[in-house]
């Protein structure tokens, strides 16, 4: 991989025409967009905090008596406003804290960090639906091409600093800044998140992905003011240091509009890592079991699944990535909600039954499909099931009906979640994206 691939694929990205993307790409990237807001919409007691604290600071302030520059939607509390690179960090924080963020293989998690600096400065701008459209499917190309063309060594988390780069793209392409120069400054200072909080249940983790999109907001800023970027700081951080190459072509490559990157991801549907998500639904179509009938429950799966191989600590977060606690928590819950993942003893117990070893046949399939078997054996005898890519990914859609349920039960279902799945859902029709979160009064 040569330096000028990376400015290369930045330039590609961003040379991305609207007029032709397919229609049903349109609407995927939509989908998209709605899924990041709901995601960063629902509240958690850290965020909530947190903002409540910005307030009490005069760093958020409520709509109708918005600061100075406080122009961006706060997401999990939309009757106030912020920066919009304040409401990037924040509603990217908040939108990882119930694992519900989409991702891509091999792992990543684009949209979380482009579409929250995408929207916040969509907002201050008032770019219109298809301005936002653009910019978040060329952000979003950007980060998936380097998520192919690297691979992380072990520890290193995707949160944090491949998808700052695509944030600053997108936001440059809305500001009219040069996205070579924004895409190189945000891959200059690189946040570099590891596993090991996940385990503990750190719920600082989330932040991974605030500073990320926060990164992509400011990356514009600094261009504009002069300062520069390293042309091979993104290949020596991740090239080397923190990963290695693996396809160097990925970032040399034309712009595919019949193959882009934001329309081979996957929607989570599961409130846990996504490396879970095929024996979580293997393990829900056994049906639920009697804790104290169960011998043995034996998973078997693709090697990249065993870094979260290991027995949770005792808090939510913490068992969202534990392989064992999933699979407990979808045979004796009986599902994989947001309340499902409150922590229960009961299920930690029925964790240290669960075995997990890897899988040559199913490795040989991975990234295209992540399959998960799950054989439980109990008094009255064994059951087995097999999932090779779960609900959600885009080898198995979900139908527009069952994406809206998941939109309304994160934000509540009300007259303005509903105004806002419809407003995020026909972007091509928005003239102006300050109006996206307008409230709807009963």
């Amino acid at each position: 991989m040569t330096v000028d691939s990376i400015d290369d694929a930045v330039a590609a990205a961003a040379d991305l025409e609207m007029a032709r993307v397919p229609e049903p790409a349109v609407r995927h990237a939509q989908r998209v967009i709605a899924d990041t807001v709901a995601a960063a919409g629902a509240t958690s007691p850290e965020i909530t905090a947190l903002v409540a604290l910005d307030e009490r600071n005069g760093l958020v302030t409520p709509a109708g008596r918005a600061g100075p520059g406080h122009t961006a939607t706060v997401l999990p509390a939309p009757g106030r406003r912020t920066h919009p690179e304040h409401a990037a960090f924040l509603n990217a924080t908040a939108g990882t804290a119930l694992e519900l963020d989409e991702g891509m293989r091999p792992t990543g998690h684009p949209a979380v960090q482009v579409v929250p600096a995408a929207l916040a400065v969509a907002e201050h701008l008032h770019a219109s639906g298809t301005d936002l459209l653009r910019s978040v499917i060329a952000g979003y190309e950007v980060s998936s091409r380097l998520f192919r063309a690297f691979r992380l060594r072990q520890g290193v988390h995707p949160h944090g600093h491949l998808g700052a780069v695509g944030a600053a793209v997108a936001v440059a392409l809305l500001d009219g800044t040069d996205p070579v120069a924004a895409a190189r400054i945000a891959a200059t200072g690189p946040v570099l998140a590891m596993w090991q909080p996940c385990y503990e249940g750190a719920t600082a983790r989330n932040a991974f992905t605030g500073h990320a999109a926060a990164s992509g907001v400011r990356a514009t800023a600094m261009a504009q003011a002069g300062y520069t970027g390293s042309a091979g700081a993104l290949e020596e951080a991740f090239g080397r240091v923190a990963g290695e190459i693996a396809d160097g072509s990925e970032l040399s490559r034309p712009l595919d509009y019949g193959g882009l990157g934001i329309t081979r991801n996957y929607f989570k549907v599961h409130s846990a890592c996504a490396l879970t998500h095929c024996a979580i639904e293997a393990a829900l179509a056994l049906g639920t079991v009697r804790a104290d009938a169960v011998r043995e429950v034996r998973v078997d799966t693709v090697s990249v699944n065993l870094k979260i191989d290991r027995q949770p600590a005792a808090n939510d977060l913490s068992g969202r990535f534990s392989l064992p606690y999933a699979v407990a928590t979808a045979l004796l819950v009986g599902d994989s909600g947001v309340d499902a993942f409150r922590h229960r003893p009961e299920v930690a117990e029925l964790a240290r039954k669960v075995t997990v070893r890897a899988d040559a046949g199913f490795d040989a399939r991975w990234p295209e499909a992540a399959p998960a078997r799950v054989t439980v054996r109990t008094d009255g005898g064994t059951v087995t099931a097999v999932v090779d890519n779960p609900r959600g990914h885009h080898t198995r859609p979900l139908g527009a009906e069952e994406h809206r349920e998941k939109f309304v039960s994160l934000l509540g279902d009300s007259p303005t979640s509903r105004a806002w799945w419809d407003r995020l859902t026909e972007l091509s029709a928005v003239p102006d994206c300050a109006d996206l979160f307008a409230r709807v009064e009963r």
